[in-house]
């Protein structure tokens, strides 16, 4: 069962009493007990958490065994067994063999001990912070055998191992799970079609067997099972939204009742309305919305059809689920243009009619279908994969129960291109995406920061008032889930006010050129003072930025309580592709970020007392990049000076529609289909109006000069 949305999977089907299931804490396999070998003769079996492979029977005495429970590091198993002489139940337990286990089940190889930490010598390395011992870090971390450490990966282990490593070496100690090193997590992963998915319609003028993959798609969203036949009923785009800064209320439904009933619906949203309108009803479009209405309303399932008109890369959606996605409890189905225009036409409606008009802004009345049923078996296997964290407390024998100051870098990557996030170029498709600056720079600073900490403490200069917590996170690009994890287990279901004095983190500082940017200031009134006195001895250019809503592992924390400053040198042409190798950064800089940041943790921790907290009004359109139908490929240094009005841009994606229009690096964006561009903001809610193969103008400031270039959008999708 996912807690979050109660949806349900089934993983055996052996026609007998299952039970009393218990996960062996890796994730990836559970034991249970059943009676398969006759109706009182209890075994323990084992089943894979995916369900791809029959059960295997673990235990051999007639009788009752039953009621497993592993030991918290997997190594031991606790179960109840009426083995004894007197055949009365008693508990027994035993030594536990993982690695028999996962080869008899056929899942891979046999994990490592999840608390094992590499070897490090840093015998080359020294207590100061050095270009040539943060560039030692990088071309490890970033190297061939990390394989992109993408989050859950065999190269995430061995990169978070390694760091664990030097945390070791260092004399740190350990602040993860059960006094490990490392802190896991679990995640979605993505899903699979199982063997039982089947789609029946019936009330059609001629009959019809829906074929799976041609006509017909689960949805990734949808819950698995049986959904009995029930009526259909049409609701245009199932979108239901509340009028706003001049745009009226939208409602799909109206007065339809669909108690009981399958809604079919439009994907994406109509299309040749007012650009206002696209940009406000988009938060209204998206999936997981039109599909929490449908089941607000009362219905049983979803039906999403694509429509003639739409410009879509395919007219079934993708199945497709990654570590942002929630399931539903309904039933959720994509079907064909072909399918969806017989259903309708069973009551004499024309899809591509219906469509028509409500692109064109027209008030269509939902209506049901009288006659027509449908009824699926839906089988969806959702992936689930275990990443971890790396964390390490400097402890200070003065702390006297003060929240420690924490400092952070991800070290997750893009893997082979795993995701949405690549920026590859066709011709380097499944390359290793090293990761050199995106972060394998940040995590060398917080490395070196350590060392250059720990060696005062042990010289006996560094009279902490507070600990200092170093931490490596996991799952960054898959949507900060390494530190959003850390933050929820913290806060315990309150915020981290006097938990955490601070969090400072760095992500992507191995590029510096003209200065630092140091993001998240407005977060608290103490940093423009600590920046300015630990800067002087470093003398770096810095540029701030107020906004503490970042696309990075700081905003969890910020949003439960805790002033953040990040740190980052900006975007470049080599970010998220297989090009950010270690041989481009520049490790003088790295060094520099590392002593300020480090230099400003030392004097946070040294405070009696904590930073304020300053709460500051989140300016952004709402949007997600996965929200937007269009799509530019166009790369924003998102990292640029406050007092800039406009986008800086990096350049573009190479063959993508604004390469094609003319932009170059260096241009500053400053309008957008008639939208002045002042902030990144700007830049999303301009995109949220744009329409799929309609050219627009796109203006830019190029060497002073105000250029007008024309962009014709494609579909993200």
């Amino acid at each position: 069962m996912d807690l979050a949305s109660g949806a349900e999977r089934q993983l055996t089907r052996m026609g007998v009493m299952s039970w009393a299931p218990y996960f062996h804490p890796s994730g990836d396999y559970l034991i249970f007990a059943s009676n398969r070998e006759g109706f009182a003769n209890f075994e323990l079996f084992m089943v894979d958490a995916e369900g791809r492979g029959e059960p295997v029977r673990v235990t051999n005495t007639e009788g009752f065994d039953g009621l497993p429970v592993f030991s918290p590091d997997g190594k031991r198993l606790s179960w109840t067994s009426n083995r004894t002489a007197s055949k009365q139940s008693q508990i027994f337990i035993a030594d536990w063999d993982d690695d028999e286990a996962r080869r008899l089940l056929g899942i891979g190889e046999p994990a490592e001990d999840a608390d094992k930490v590499a070897a490090v010598d840093l015998t080359p390395t020294d207590g100061s912070i050095r270009a040539e011992d943060a560039r030692l870090h990088v071309e490890h971390l970033s190297s061939e055998d990390m394989a992109g450490r993408f989050t859950g990966s065999a190269g995430e282990r061995q990169a978070t191992a390694y760091v664990a490593g030097v945390f070791e070496q260092l004399g740190l100690q350990p602040a993860g799970d059960r006094g490990s090193w490392f802190q896991t997590f679990r995640f979605s992963a993505g899903a699979t079609l199982g063997a039982d998915n089947r789609l029946t319609v019936e009330g059609l003028a001629e009959a019809f067997e829906p074929r799976l993959d041609r006509d017909w798609r689960p949805l990734a969203l949808s819950r698995s099972g049986q959904t009995d036949a029930a009526p259909v009923a049409f609701a245009g785009y199932g979108i239901v939204a509340p009028d706003a800064d001049g745009v009226p209320a939208y409602d799909s439904y109206g007065d339809l009742d669909v108690t009981g009933k399958w809604v079919m619906v439009l994907r994406f949203q109509p299309d040749s309305i007012p650009p206002t309108w696209r940009r406000h009803l988009l938060h209204y479009s998206d999936l997981a919305y039109k599909a929490a209405v449908a089941k607000r309303r009362g219905a049983i399932g979803l039906i999403v059809v694509t429509g003639p008109a739409a410009v879509a890369s395919q007219q079934l959606v993708e199945l497709k689920a990654d570590a942002a996605s929630a399931t539903t409890s309904l039933a959720g189905v994509s079907i064909s243009d072909d399918l969806g225009a017989r259903v309708l036409a069973v009551g004499g409606h024309d899809l591509a009619e219906l469509q028509r008009r409500l692109d064109d802004g027209e008030t269509v009345e939902a209506f049901a279908l009288p006659g027509v049923t449908l009824a699926a078996s839906l089988d969806i296997a959702r992936k689930q994969r275990t990443a971890r964290n790396v964390v390490a407390r400097l402890p200070a024998p003065q702390a006297a129960g003060r929240p420690p100051v924490i400092i952070g870098a991800h070290i997750d990557h893009l893997g082979y291109g795993e995701g949405s996030g690549s920026l590859a170029r066709e011709d380097e498709r499944g390359a290793v995406h090293h990761g050199a600056d995106d972060n394998a720079s940040g995590v060398a600073a917080l490395l070196e920061s350590a060392q250059y900490l720990s060696a005062l403490r042990a010289q006996g200069r560094l009279a902490a008032q507070r600990d200092i917590l170093f931490a490596a996170w996991s799952g960054e690009e898959l949507g900060t889930l390494g530190s959003s994890h850390f933050v929820e287990q913290l806060a315990d279901g309150g915020d981290l006010k006097g938990k955490v004095s601070a969090y400072l983190n760095m992500d992507m500082v191995g590029h510096l050129k003209t200065k630092l940017y140091l993001q998240g200031t407005g977060s608290s009134s103490a940093w423009s003072r600590e920046i300015e006195r630990r800067n002087v001895p470093v003398g770096l250019p810095i540029a701030t930025k107020q906004d503490p809503y970042l696309p990075t592992d700081s905003t969890p924390f910020y949003m439960q309580g805790v002033p953040i400053l990040s740190a980052f040198t900006g975007a470049h042409e080599d970010y998220s592709t297989p090009r950010d190798t270690a041989d481009k950064l520049n490790y003088e800089g790295v060094r520099d970020v590392a002593r300020l940041m480090s230099g400003i943790a030392r004097s946070l921790a040294l405070a009696e007392s904590e930073p304020d907290y300053l709460a500051v009004e989140r300016k952004q359109s709402g949007l997600a990049r996965r929200h937007l139908r269009a799509y530019l490929g166009t790369i924003p240094a998102y990292g640029q000076d406050e007092a800039i009005k406009g986008v800086k841009l990096q350049g573009a994606v190479k063959g993508g529609p604004a390469e094609k229009a003319g932009i170059q690096n260096g241009d500053m964006l400053v309008g957008l289909a008639g939208v002045d561009i002042e902030t990144i903001h700007d830049f999303m809610t301009a995109l949220a109006g744009l329409k799929v193969g309609e050219t627009t103008d796109l203006i830019v400031v190029r060497n002073g000069e105000r250029l007008s270039l024309e962009v014709t959008p494609v579909a993200r999708e």
